[in-house]
């Protein structure tokens, strides 16, 4: 009897003793911000991003077009026992700092998040970086975010219609001249970055742009000659492309010109100088040795002497010799250092097609469109043949 009584006061006082949980459902990791306690890993980027330009005392200043980024540690990474370094901002120039964090130990990266476009300036508070009672801190790098790309508006004289409706297209004819104009926009433009570039319409010349390697200020306009390939090609069309700092890209498109098909008699020259801005036409076949003619054939494999070479490639530089097996859609160097009045001889690649073309153009040094170097159209043949080399046409087989 006192062993069971024993018992039930020893109960008793247990329970009398017990605190009750009032939060249990509690979590540090996902209740407290990140910087708050050490994570077992850290994330940590391919590349840091490349610093764009320096202002001040160099100042580095980085553009992105990422809601988030990651701050590389001034020190490398966070040693372990060190106080932590923390990373402060501000999106008023310095006027108010707001604490967005530590790094963890052995971090090298700090994920910044950054809810709107703007400039954020970046201070480190820790070991090594110093003290400063200034309301307004200079800071040790400017983070630019930018998500907007350009605003690009192109814009053709005399207009593609005739109506403000767009039922009655304007017909433009071969060797015409219209006023291209156009306009960028953006506080974070990024130099040389303003390009124009011509197409035709119909496939599958839609697909070979003509890129004019001038750089074009923000805005302007050029008077460009309408070639005898638009008229061939379903019409032509401009196309203007710009890109800021932080990598965003605008392409803004005019519509399509309708041209009117060319008369069989015309008195433009055989060939004539490409200009700033203009495209340059067939070749007549007269007096053009080695030059293939429309629709002509030739063996793969086998050798040829292009005597002629229009005089203003003289004009250019890195002036090549290049094939096509598929219709222009892509190129091959075939023969290079072409000069007026100098002879070159070339092979035929020993491919079998009947959308083969030859055409002369100037490499562009460090200009890449869709993966192959930008070139400057001197002239172009039409299309012509050629077919794999039988052995028995080989001489000595």
């Amino acid at each position: 009897m006192r062993f069971a009584t024993w018992l039930i006061l020893a109960g008793a006082v247990l329970v009398g003793c017990t605190q009750p949980d009032e939060n249990p459902k509690w979590n540090p990791q996902a209740d407290l911000p990140d910087w708050t306690y050490d994570a077992p890993m850290y994330y940590r980027p391919s590349e840091d991003l490349p610093v764009v330009e320096t202002i001040g005392e160099g100042i580095p200043v980085y553009y992105t077009r990422q809601e988030s980024f990651f701050i590389r540690h001034p020190g490398g990474y966070q040693v372990n026992g060190d106080p932590r370094m923390a990373v402060w901002y501000s999106t008023d120039a310095g006027a108010n700092w707001v604490k967005s964090g530590y790094y963890g130990v052995e971090q090298t990266h700090f994920l910044f998040r950054a809810k709107e476009d703007g400039a954020y300036w970046i201070r480190f508070v820790g070991p090594g970086q110093g003290s400063s009672d200034m309301p307004a801190e200079a800071p040790h790098r400017i983070y630019i975010v930018d998500r907007n790309p350009p605003a690009v508006v192109v814009t053709v004289t005399p207009p593609p219609w005739e109506d403000e409706k767009k039922t009655v297209p304007h017909v433009y004819k071969v060797g015409d001249t219209v006023n291209v104009s156009w306009g960028v926009s953006d506080k974070n433009l990024a130099p040389a970055t303003v390009r124009l570039s011509t197409f035709f319409a119909k496939f599958p010349q839609n697909f070979l742009w003509g890129r004019f390697p001038q750089e074009l200020p923000d805005a302007g306009s050029e008077p460009i000659q309408i070639p005898p390939e638009a008229a061939r090609d379903g019409g032509l069309k401009f196309r203007v492309e710009a890109a800021d700092k932080a990598g965003n890209l605008a392409v803004a498109f005019s519509e399509t010109l309708a041209v009117a098909p060319a008369t069989a008699a015309t008195s433009q020259p055989a060939a004539r100088p490409a200009g700033q801005f203009e495209s340059v036409a067939y070749p007549s076949m007269e007096d053009k040795p080695g030059w293939p003619q429309p629709g002509s054939f030739l063996w793969g494999g086998s050798g040829q002497t292009l005597a002629w070479v229009p005089s203003q490639a003289g004009q250019y530089e890195n002036v090549e010799l290049q094939f096509s097996n598929d219709d222009g859609q892509s190129w091959q160097t075939v023969a290079k250092g072409l000069k007026p009045g100098k002879s070159i001889k070339w092979t035929v690649p020993s491919v079998s097609s009947r959308n083969c073309r030859l055409r002369i153009a100037s490499l562009v040094p460090g200009v890449e469109e869709k993966g192959q170097p930008a070139a400057i159209l001197i002239v172009m043949t039409q299309r012509f043949t050629v077919d794999v080399t039988p052995p028995s046409a080989i001489p000595g087989k």
